[in-house]
């Protein structure tokens, strides 16, 4: 007995001067810096908001989204993975006592007596552990990080589901743009080839101005087929996203609408701790709190751990027993401190794939800015471009038609205008998208709700 209570002593006195382990901080992104390529002049710049997508002033898209949102089956899986982990560190019970209780009853009897004889016992037992090194409060942090990890997944399940439908929503607005314009071009090519049969039939027309012609006409015509079969292509993927059969929404798109357009004014520059909002680096940065804890977990296994415990049994007579129990890691500590180091290596695989995942942040947003920017330079030439041309195939035709031009210029003038025009309508979709991927690498629009589907579920 003495020598318990001196060991019992010595761990109580060990374990108030003895702190494992250090709180987790998470380390700090540069707040000064600020992201950004120079804008075009006179250009719209950009920032995440929490629906940057209104910015397109789209009343389908936004449907789309809070339609998505509600039923993708890949954001669903992630919130199920949320609601599971909190479920498993609720299962655990880390730091709750534990006990358990039994009961027995039998009868027994002698063919020579006509008596019989009813028992019955009962008994309960109880355990709690004390934490005296701090390795259960590490354990519960470490749960909860796990529980935030999982979280972030699913905020990061949400942005990709946004970012994805925008995309195909404005890609399928581009290829109905692109298919009415070839339709329209095909319409004029038509009409000119008939004026040209006409001019044939007189003489002023050559049988290859005719074959030019008519090449042109089969050209525009084939390109239609593919768009078309681009254009399906993203219809089907929204009604995935949607969590619908593919050809769900085939319905909103019998007619066409115009390649949503950013309208308002946004703010030049990003400050650096935007960056913050990202689901990944946020899930990169309680994946390294876990590891960090576990290091403290471990730590705290290298020391005595108590533990309190009690047992009744009722029966004939009342038996109870209640002590600690103190166990010492003497004959398995090389194997403790191998696994201290190990969960040291795992919490700097942490801290490195965190700051992997910083620097890919910062190289997405710098990418995507200036792909933002460009494309609008490039969008806004195309749109001089195409001005001119409409000039140049309204002039060409007129002379033209009065004889004082040759078709060959016609020809010429309606390849330049129609490639112009589907060049343009092609840059439209590629200035939607670079807004779309900058906000989705800002991190911005997970948070639509204010809360998260796994919160309101919780």
């Amino acid at each position: 007995m003495f020598r318990v209570t001196t060991a019992l002593a010595t761990t109580l006195v060990l374990a108030g001067c003895t702190t494992l382990g250090s709180s987790f901080t998470a380390p700090k992104i540069d707040s000064n810096a600020r992201y950004g390529a120079a804008t075009a002049a006179g250009s719209k710049s950009v920032t995440a908001s929490t629906q940057w997508w209104l910015a397109f002033n789209d009343s389908q898209l936004n449907g789309l989204i809070e339609a998505g949102l509600k039923q993708n089956l890949t954001v669903a899986q992630a919130v199920e993975r949320v609601v599971a982990a909190r479920e498993t560190v609720a299962a655990s019970a880390i730091g709750l006592p534990s006990g358990s209780t039994a009961g027995q009853s039998s009868v027994s009897g002698s063919s020579n007596t006509s008596t019989t004889e009813v028992s019955s016992s009962t008994s309960a037992s109880l355990s709690w552990e004390i934490d005296l090194f701090g390795g259960l409060a590490k354990k519960r942090e470490a749960a909860a990080a796990s529980i935030d990890a999982a979280t972030e997944e699913a905020n990061g399940a949400r942005l990709t589901l946004i970012g994805d439908i925008a995309t195909a929503y404005v890609e399928a607005r581009g290829y109905q743009d692109r298919i009415h314009i070839a339709q329209t071009t095909l319409t004029s090519q038509n009409q000119t080839l008939q004026l040209t049969r006409q001019q044939q039939e007189l003489g002023v027309a050559t049988r290859l101005d005719l074959a030019q012609l008519t090449g042109d006409v089969a050209s525009t015509a084939a390109s239609i087929p593919s768009l078309e079969i681009s254009l399906a292509a993203s219809i089907h993927r929204l009604g995935v996203l949607l969590g619908q059969e593919p050809s769900a929404l085939k319905s909103m798109f019998a007619t066409g609408a115009q390649i949503p357009r950013l309208s308002g004014t946004v703010i030049a520059g990003i400050p650096s701790d935007l960056m913050r909002d990202r689901p990944d680096i946020r899930q990169a940065e309680r994946t390294l709190a876990q590891a960090a804890s576990n290091v403290g977990v471990a730590e705290a296994d290298l020391y005595p751990s108590l533990t309190l415990s009690g047992n009744l049994s009722v029966s004939s007579a009342a038996a109870w027993s209640l002590g600690p129990t103190l166990s010492l890691p003497i004959f398995n500590r090389g194997a403790l401190e191998a696994m201290v180091r190990l969960e040291e290596s795992d919490a700097k695989t942490a801290y490195l794939a965190y700051r992997q995942t910083v620097l890919e942040a910062v190289e997405e947003i710098e990418n995507a800015l200036v792909a933002f920017s460009k494309q609008q330079t490039r969008r806004s030439e195309l749109a001089k471009s195409y001005t001119s041309y409409t000039e140049a195939t309204d002039i060409a035709d007129e002379l033209y038609r009065a004889g004082s031009s040759t078709l060959l210029n016609v020809l010429t003038a309606q390849r330049s205008l129609y490639s112009s025009r589907d060049a343009l309508a092609q840059s439209s979709v590629a200035v939607a998208i670079q807004y779309i991927t900058l906000c989705k690498a800002l991190g911005g629009g997970w948070d639509i709700s204010g809360t998260t589907t796994a919160e309101t579920r919780s």
